[in-house]
């Protein structure tokens, strides 16, 4: 029971920051989830490890995406994933007073696929607590301008395992905790990750949810574009302490809208500034560990 992420398009197969299929909820066999987002982000200045205040960027950046995720349940404890996003940023054409980069990049607009991701879940453990493991892919599939500094992905494949941990209570409340890292290819350092995310519900469909996640580099990889680093769009060892706020709305027959904030803290080579989105979803024969059919299996365990 994750973010709730949002537009309808269904692809079997894929996670931001932000996908469904973080923590061990899934799908029972046959079942899944449909679903679409939008994000959207506009800065002048980022957040670097080794400056004392955030740097301020020769032109204003502009981050939108469109994320389609599906998940399907092969069987009652595998579930298959795939996240397809599409990227739009821009430079502005006004530039900063007060810069602290020197060189002067054309502005412009790319769109283009982001990193598509796809791979598999495996719930091993479900009792009270529910425990999964999990494996995806981020395909090469990004643009890069060089005369703008514009990315709409990381130039490498990506490999990232992840372990997950989580338990519901009385249909009313959640908590779950993914553990694990990223390996990439083509001089991209690897990081390590971990996220701890809680919720509860009011008046029967209307859930209020918060995150914390952690993201460090291991700093064993050398990939650099100089005009890159003055968008800050997916470039090398990027880190943060990210904080999530957002709210959705369930409706019973399995539909359900969504909107949420994300700010970074202590971050490097990321953005100031918060990212807002929202988007809406469907979903059927989602075992979350915490309706009326998930106890009853538990009987008979």
């Amino acid at each position: 029971m994750h973010i709730y992420n949002l537009f309808f398009c269904f692809f079997i197969g894929v996670g931001f920051v932000f996908a469904q299929h973080d923590g061990p909820f899934t799908p029972r066999s046959g079942g899944g989830l449909l679903s679409g987002h939008f994000h959207y982000q506009s800065y002048s200045n980022i957040q670097q490890q080794d400056t004392s205040r955030p740097q301020n960027l020769l032109r204003p950046v502009t981050y939108q995406s469109i994320r389609f995720l599906a998940e399907y349940g092969a069987l009652d404890k595998l579930t298959l994933f795939v996240m397809l996003p599409v990227n739009i940023v821009s430079t502005g054409k006004e530039l900063n007073t007060g810069a602290d980069f020197t060189d002067t990049l054309k502005s412009g607009t790319v769109t283009g696929l982001g990193n598509v991701e796809a791979g598999v879940k495996y719930k091993f453990y479900h009792k009270k607590w529910l425990l999964a493991a999990s494996l995806r892919t981020e395909l090469k599939t990004g643009t890069y301008d060089n005369g703008t500094g514009l990315r709409t992905g990381n130039d490498a494949w990506g490999i990232i395992p992840m372990f997950h941990v989580g338990r519901a209570w009385k249909e009313k409340y959640y908590v779950f905790a993914d553990v694990g890292g990223c390996y990439r290819t083509d001089n991209y350092s690897g990081d390590w990750r971990i996220q701890v995310e809680g919720g509860v519900r009011f008046f029967n469909a209307l859930w209020i949810r918060g995150a914390i996640h952690s993201r460090r580099s291991f700093y064993n990889g050398i990939f650099e574009k100089k005009n890159n680093l003055q968008t800050a769009l997916y470039v090398n060892n990027q880190e943060w302490l990210l904080l999530n706020a957002r709210i959705d709305y369930q409706h019973p027959i399995g539909f359900g809208i969504q909107a949420g904030i994300t700010g970074y803290l202590f971050g490097n080579n990321i953005a100031a500034t918060p990212m807002f989105y929202g988007g809406v979803y469907y979903k059927w024969n989602y075992d979350y560990g915490q309706s009326e059919d998930y106890y009853i299996e538990r009987k008979h365990n």
